[in-house]
């Protein structure tokens, strides 16, 4: 009598032993679903949001704190040209945007900036490209048309001719 206690006790922990592996098992299975699911495009997207919102927010925060020490474009009128220049200088900083309409909320078609997260690769993917200086812009050349409340609006020419126009932060260009 007292063996078959011993071998009831027995099979009844074997069993339960067998059915903690196999919800284990079916634990492991969910796991590997929730890896799955979070390898989606748009976990991705978030991610690749939130290192470009970083990168925003470190180099805006490097611009503030630069305040008196900022490099800005240039335009000789005196001249009669009305090219944009922004000649890099490492010791300044600059962070330059031309944006499609007069808002800084408008689409971003060029980018130029001393931060090299900010350029290489064009993270933000602008439309004429990201670049450290104009001198490095190679086809395109930037040319002033006029100034339209607190934006500067422009023209990116590339050499085939082809013109955008653009718009920046007057704050951004100095006029000579």
């Amino acid at each position: 009598m007292l063996k078959t206690i011993y071998i009831s006790i027995l099979t009844l922990l074997i069993c339960a032993c067998g059915q903690t592996n196999s919800k284990s098992g079916k634990k492991e299975n969910s796991e590997q679903t929730i890896k799955t699911i979070d390898k989606t495009p748009t976990s991705q997207v978030t991610e690749n949001l939130t290192r470009l919102d970083s990168i925003e927010k470190e180099n805006n925060e490097s611009i503030i704190a630069s305040e008196a020490n900022i490099n800005k474009a240039f335009v000789f009128l005196k001249d009669g040209d009305s090219t944009i220049h922004l000649t890099l200088n490492k010791w300044r900083d600059h962070r330059i945007l031309g944006y499609a309409q007069p808002d800084i909320k408008s689409e971003r078609l060029l980018l130029l900036s001393v931060f090299t997260n900010d350029v290489e690769n064009n993270p933000f993917g602008c439309r004429l490209g990201a670049y450290y200086d104009t001198e490095g812009m190679g086809e395109l050349t930037l040319k002033y048309n006029s100034t339209t409340g607190t934006f500067v609006k422009a023209t990116a020419i590339d050499k085939a001719n082809n013109s955008t126009t653009m718009y920046f932060e007057k704050k951004w260009i100095e006029f000579e």
